[in-house]
């Protein structure tokens, strides 16, 4: 009769249930990990002669070319971005340079400008100490209704500027207010035919018109009140003024003799003035919107002694 073999021929028979490429694998893995724990241990005892010394050489020498492949082929790579990179810089650099070039540009192209706008202001501080203005900028040229030759200016009413005030730049008389609104006015110049200015010779300190010849930039007319006076070349004259200081200052510039003829038809002489105010470059100038400042004038008092002598 067959006994039963208890256990340990159950285990052979689930064993032998097992299939042969599976044990084999199992076998194969086992294997390989014995292998790699003994050429760990090696490696740590390692010396010059270490059986692992050719496996590292023999990975190194078919692992070496790959790296190297690897490398040659990435540095086209890292060489685009870095020169992106560069390129980026340089256009940052140039769009300041160029920043700073369009500044320097500009400050050049307005150096003169700003130069010549000082020096008028220094002018018209020289030329009128004494007077009270407001300073204004010619922003137009142009005719206004039976006037021909006038300019607008960026003063008006709400600056104190009224109709029938002088206005002056650093070298002279520009003309005088004709019309104002709030924020302008218009200034009829000297050169104007409407516009007759009382002028009187420096030399002499003889009385005279000075009337315009409708010449935007031209000469000027002057005629003596005495008949019997005589300008001469190279005399200056200067604003005789008028009552209320309206609408001309006394003491302004108007302009220079330079030539003197006989009127025709008439008695006494002509003389032609070419004005200091060129008005095809006026910028700045200044409305006389008050009385002189300065103190009151001193009054003269009879001198004792001279009384007592008489």
């Amino acid at each position: 009769m067959l006994k039963d073999l208890g256990t340990p021929a159950r285990g052979l028979v689930r064993a032998a249930g097992v299939p042969r490429e599976v044990r084999r694998r199992r076998t194969i893995l086992v294997l390989i990990i014995l292998a790699c724990f003994t050429l760990i241990v090696l490696d740590a005892r390692r010396s010059a002669g270490s059986p692992v010394e050719p496996l590292r050489a023999g990975a190194a020498a078919v692992f070496g070319p790959l790296e190297s492949t690897a490398s040659s082929a990435r540095q086209p790579v890292d060489n685009l971005r870095d020169r992106f990179a560069e390129t980026d810089k340089l256009k940052a650099e140039n769009e300041k340079l160029q920043s700073e070039n369009d500044k320097l540009r500009q400050e050049l192209n307005t150096t003169d400008y700003a130069r010549n706008r000082a020096g008028e202001l220094d002018g018209l501080l020289r030329l009128a100490p004494k007077f009270t203005m407001t300073p204004a900028r010619v922003i137009g040229i142009g005719s206004l209704q039976s006037f021909n030759h006038t300019v607008t200016i960026d003063a008006g009413t709400a600056d104190g500027v009224r109709a029938d005030m002088t206005v002056i730049n650093g070298s002279g008389l520009v003309g005088r207010v004709v019309r104002t609104t709030e924020a302008t006015a218009t200034v009829l110049l000297i050169g104007d035919r409407n516009s007759t200015v009382g002028g009187r010779l420096n030399s002499t300190l003889a009385l005279g018109f000075v009337s315009g010849r409708g010449e935007l930039a031209g000469t000027l007319d002057y005629k003596l009140v005495d008949l019997k006076a005589k300008p001469r070349v190279g005399d200056r004259i200067v604003t005789w003024g008028s009552s209320g200081n309206a609408p001309y200052v006394p003491g302004v510039p108007i302009g220079v003799v330079t030539s003197v003829s006989a009127t025709a038809g008439g008695l006494g002489t002509t003389a032609t003035i070419k004005p200091y105010v060129d008005p095809t470059r006026i910028d700045t100038v200044g409305v006389v919107t008050g009385p002189p400042a300065r103190p009151a004038r001193p009054q003269l008092k009879p001198s004792t002694t001279a009384g007592s002598a008489r």
